[in-house]
């Protein structure tokens, strides 16, 4: 493996942290306008140490909210606070020093307060954890929520950070997974996402939430999201994996990777416990299959879409229509190594992914007309795409085989763009390197996807970058005019202090940065909130 860690250095990141409740206020170095007041906030697994158990994962991490308070103008400042969500994992692993609760890839350590059957039956069966690991839209509701893949969200409150409310979608809705990035449509307003109801047999469905009332809690703002669509999985009884979907102003995009939760494997280990990494197999001989959903017919076309390699991703970039093509641009791996690499144990010795690992970019494209019913009609073994694209859309019997176009083999994820032109012609999208062993993993990249080109800003080689937040600028008519503020964590233990920067979405230079004495977690997603 590759290492991050300077050589006789110890990695610091990814070590438990205690909440910072009385707020660390620093000077900004520069100025930043006055019109880049509000605040960040950002969910980061943060404690993964008790005494006599730990947690192996990233992601089993409990979850803390950390909140960047700024104050923009000539003496700008910003304050850092932090604090642990209030799940139920997490308040049963405080109050019994170890983990109660299933996590992604640590099995329970079992509750000295239950009896000896009841060990057996929390071992078996393992209950779903609230443990979340990432903010995202504030539009649903009156404050930021954050949630996790197995459909539970929590209100925060981003003045105090305190847990407003949960809610379990299961429980109430019967949706066992969410996507974890539920989209809002720039022009009506309208929340849409993607679950999986799995009894009796699994099914995909699609949320639609109106338009947010600022004073809806969580509570009533969900109570008001309608099933607008429902179709049933290819495989009755396995679970895909799913964190992200794309929509365009038609279409509802999601795509079925070759990742699913096993059931038969989980009967097997039922007598032992398990955890639900030890049920998610990779079948790379399945393909990826797109759904299209048609937000005006409230239907699943019927046309079967595949990839013709198969692949595994996070994050969508974009999904829009143009000249009569769906255009879908994502982060794709070859399989789902990222997600063993990320164990805590090969992390804190900084083994990170090696570079053919990472994500690159690709741009599937779908002709819209290859959707209708007669597909018979067009011509197999030829490419279907007229638009100026080398990707591939192909006519094999009664289903269309995608091959992708390479945008860049740049090694990236994480991204962000300006909300307002989501769903349309993305020009620009900024994201980070990927925590991979790649020349650009401590950097942050603009990249033109008119041009192809891109530009750089370099944080140094022992410094671990965020995910990037774009700030728009008010009243401003391009893409691309704003700022793009970033949190930058020393990977290794220096003397050196983690640090915000801003800087000039348009050419990446520096306009500010502060300096914190306390330590910051690297965090997984942000939001922005303005003042």
């Amino acid at each position: 493996m590759e290492t991050m860690a300077t050589r006789g250095n110890k990695v610091k990141v990814f070590k438990s942290l205690k909440e910072t409740r009385k707020a660390e206020v620093a000077k900004i170095i520069g100025e930043i306008p006055e019109w880049a007041t509000g605040q960040i906030l950002r969910s980061c697994p943060a404690k993964w140490d008790y005494p006599k158990f730990r947690l192996n994962h990233v992601h089993d991490g409990y979850l803390m909210i950390t909140k960047f308070e700024v104050v923009g103008g000539k003496t700008g400042s910003v304050a850092f606070t932090s604090k642990f969500l209030q799940s139920e994992a997490f308040k049963k692993a405080e109050a019994e020093q170890k983990p109660i609760i299933s996590e992604f890839y640590t099995r329970t350590a079992g509750s000295d307060a239950k009896s000896a059957l009841g060990k057996i039956v929390s071992s078996m069966i393992p209950k779903p954890t609230d443990n979340c690991q990432y903010i995202c839209t504030s539009d649903i509701c009156r404050n930021p929520i954050v949630t996790n893949h197995a459909g539970f969200m929590f209100e925060v409150d981003p003045k105090t950070l305190h847990t407003v409310s949960r809610y379990d979608s299961a429980a109430k809705d019967n949706l066992y997974a969410l996507s974890s990035h539920p989209l809002t449509d720039p022009e009506t307003g309208e929340t849409n996402n993607v679950g999986l109801d799995m009894i009796p047999t699994t099914k995909w469905k699609v949320v639609k939430y109106p338009p947010k009332l600022k004073s809806s809690s969580l509570q009533e703002s969900l109570k008001k999201g309608k099933i607008i669509g429902s179709h049933p999985c290819r495989y009755k009884v396995e679970a895909p994996y799913l964190h992200s979907f794309g929509m365009s102003k038609n279409f509802v995009l999601w795509i079925d990777e070759p990742c699913h939760f096993n059931s038969a494997q989980a009967i097997k280990l039922v007598f032992k416990g398990f955890c639900q990494r030890e049920v998610m197999d990779w079948y790379p001989k399945r393909k990826n299959q797109f759904y299209i959903f048609d937000k005006n017919t409230h239907k699943v076309v019927k046309t079967e879409i595949f990839s013709k390699d198969p692949f595994f991703f996070l994050h969508i970039l974009n999904c829009y229509e143009e000249n009569n093509h769906l255009i879908v641009d994502l982060f794709s791996m070859r399989n789902i190594q990222f997600m063993d690499i990320q164990l805590v144990t090969k992390l804190r010795t900084g083994n990170v992914l090696k570079d053919p690992d990472c994500p690159r970019l690709l741009r599937y494209v779908i002709p819209l007309n290859t959707i209708e019913d007669q597909i018979g009609k067009f011509p197999e073994n030829k490419n279907l795409v007229k638009l100026n694209s080398t990707g591939k859309a192909v006519r094999i019997g009664d289903k269309i085989i995608l091959e992708p176009e390479v945008i860049s083999d740049l090694k990236m994820d994480f991204p962000t763009w300006n909300e307002r032109f989501y769903g349309k012609q993305l020009r620009f999208f900024w994201a980070t390197g990927a925590f991979c062993a790649s020349r650009h993993q401590n950097k942050i990249i603009k990249f033109d996807l008119h041009t192809r080109k891109y530009i750089i800003w370099d944080a140094g080689g022992h410094q671990y970058v965020g995910e990037p937040t774009f700030i728009g600028k008010p009243n401003s008519a391009l893409e691309d005019d704003g700022l793009i503020v970033v949190t930058v964590v020393n990977y290794t233990e220096t003397d050196e202090k983690d640090f915000v920067v801003w800087l000039d979405s348009k050419n990446l230079k520096e306009v500010g940065r502060a300096y914190f004495d306390c330590e910051i977690p690297i965090g997984i997603h942000s939001v922005w909130l303005s003042k």
